[in-house]
C-alpha cells in the first residue's frame, strides 16, 4: 500500500513560463511541473545540495533525486529536440518585498530605506508578513552583499523599489528573485503586479 504524499513546499514563483525556439514548426510541447522547476531552482541555481534541497521542498532525498532527473530530462528534451517548454504554475500566491523608511507608508523604497517590508499577495489582496530592519541602513551594509540572501531566507519572490543598481538586480536575479522598478510607490501597487 503506498503511503500518502507528502505536501511540496514550492516557494519559486517562476515569472517567464514558456521556452522554446520559432525557427523551425514543431507542435511538440513538454509539460515542466512546478515541483521540477522548484528543484531546478534550489539546485541547479542556488547550488544547494540534494539533502538540503530535499529538506525545502518537504520531500525525501530520493524523491527530490527522482524530481530533479525528469526535469533535466525534459530540458534537455526540449533544447536538444527543440519542443516548446512550458511551466506549470501551481502557486497562486507570492512574497514581494520593499524597503521603506516608514512601517506605515511606503517612504524612500528604495534599498537603503529602514525597514524591509514583506508582503504576501493572493487573489489581488496583500497581507503583510513582516518588517524586518534593513542592514543597508542600520549596519551600513553593502545592498548586494545582504539583500539577496535576506531576501531568499523570507521566500521573497519579487524585490519592488523606485531605484536599485545594477549589481543588486544580478545579485537579487541569481538567487531567482526577480526586480520590479516604479516611480511612485503605493499600497494599492502591491497587489496590482503584472507578473
Amino acid at each position: 500500500m503506498a503511503r500518502d504524499k507528502n505536501q511540496r513546499e514550492l516557494n519559486f514563483k517562476p515569472l517567464f513560463k514558456k521556452f522554446g525556439q520559432n525557427e523551425i514548426e514543431n507542435n511538440n510541447e513538454i509539460a515542466l511541473l512546478h515541483e521540477e522547476i522548484e528543484a531546478i531552482y534550489l539546485i541547479d541555481l542556488l547550488g544547494l545540495y540534494q539533502e538540503e534541497a530535499a529538506q525545502k521542498m518537504n520531500v525525501s532525498r530520493p524523491t527530490l533525486s527522482r524530481i530533479i532527473r525528469n526535469a533535466r530530462h525534459k530540458v534537455a528534451n526540449s533544447l536538444i529536440g527543440g519542443a516548446k517548454l512550458h511551466i506549470h504554475d501551481q502557486k497562486d500566491s507570492y512574497t514581494l518585498a520593499v524597503c521603506s523608511d516608514d512601517e506605515d507608508e511606503l517612504i524612500n523604497s528604495t534599498s537603503q530605506g529602514k525597514y524591509i517590508l514583506i508582503f504576501e499577495i493572493k487573489e489581488k489582496t496583500y497581507k503583510q508578513l513582516k518588517s524586518l530592519e534593513n542592514p543597508v541602513f542600520f549596519k551600513k551594509q553593502k545592498p548586494g552583499m545582504v539583500l539577496p540572501k535576506l531576501l531568499l531566507e523570507n521566500n521573497v519572490n519579487f524585490f519592488l523599489a523606485n531605484e536599485i543598481g545594477a549589481g543588486l538586480k544580478n545579485s537579487l536575479l541569481s538567487k531567482g528573485i526577480y526586480t520590479i522598478l516604479k516611480k511612485k510607490i503605493k499600497f494599492d501597487d502591491l497587489s496590482n503586479i503584472p507578473i
